[in-house]
């Protein structure tokens, strides 16, 4: 039996509808499947109140009264003289009561089964949403956290600026850093490609023809990123500086291109 084998039988369980069989052998995959658990924690939670709004049915007042009538047309007919009545089955009237009963049932599950679907895919949908909100707001906080260091930063007495030139690789990009007298460097760039999987950009501080690494770091959906960095003490007054592309957990040495430089 495939794992979905049991996900299907999830919703039946939970509305205690599988036979003892399949009862016994979805209960063993259920100690050992934490993802099967929780779905099926989902599934009786959408079912609770549906257990509490389900009414019961009755027999409308018409049904009541066409079997009355019926009992009556049987009366008449025993009763008229000179008539040989035909054998016939007696009609139970608790028996047909009772299968009218079983066909109110099972309309009622199916309809209690297509609530719970509905149900379902609106909570999914929920959640979904819900989930999209709650990143929207993790980049809102970024994005503040990061202005606030930034205007910290421009804040501080004789905070130093360096510009750096898109290279042909990437025309458009452009990116600014921003230094203290203590080496505490933020760099922010804008328009530059997103990196491939397994790559990312360094900073790379250059003082005579020798690079010295920085950190690594990605960028958005729009080339844009800001990184935190410590200028070493060489590179304080005299160093270039410099963004490649490199492996994700960055290098001792450049060895990709060249995207930008001071």
């Amino acid at each position: 039996m495939t794992h979905q084998d049991y996900k299907e039988m999830i919703s039946a369980h939970a509305l205690s509808a599988l036979d003892a069989s399949d009862d016994s052998v979805l209960s063993t995959h259920l100690k050992e499947c934490a993802e099967c658990r929780q779905e099926l924690d989902e599934w009786k939670e959408t079912f609770a109140p549906v257990a509490l709004d389900t009414k019961p049915l009755e027999p409308s007042p018409q049904l009541r009264d066409r079997i009355l009538n019926q009992v009556r047309a049987d009366k008449v007919s025993v009763s008229r003289p000179n008539v040989v009545p035909l054998a016939r089955k007696q009609t139970n009237v608790w028996s047909s009561l009772g299968t009218l009963g079983a066909i109110a049932a099972s309309l009622l599950f199916v309809a209690m089964l297509v609530y719970v679907v509905l149900l379902w895919r609106e909570n999914q949908a929920v959640r979904n949403e819900l989930s999209t909100l709650r990143e929207e707001v993790n980049q809102t906080k970024k994005e503040l956290d990061e202005q606030e260091k930034l205007v910290q930063m421009f804040a501080k007495p004789g905070i130093r600026f360096a510009e750096l030139t898109a290279m042909p690789i990437a025309p458009t990009a452009t990116a600014k850093l921003a230094y203290d007298s203590t080496g505490h460097a933020m760099v922010m760039t804008n328009g530059l490609p997103a990196p491939p999987a397994g790559k990312a950009y360094q900073l790379w501080f250059i003082v005579g023809g020798k690079p010295m690494p920085g950190k690594t770091f990605s960028t958005d959906s729009h080339g844009k990123a800001m990184m935190e960095d410590q200028i070493p003490a060489i590179a304080m007054n005299s160093a270039i500086f410099a963004i490649t592309l490199e492996p994700k957990e960055g290098v001792p040495a450049p060895t990709g291109n060249m995207y930008l430089r001071s």
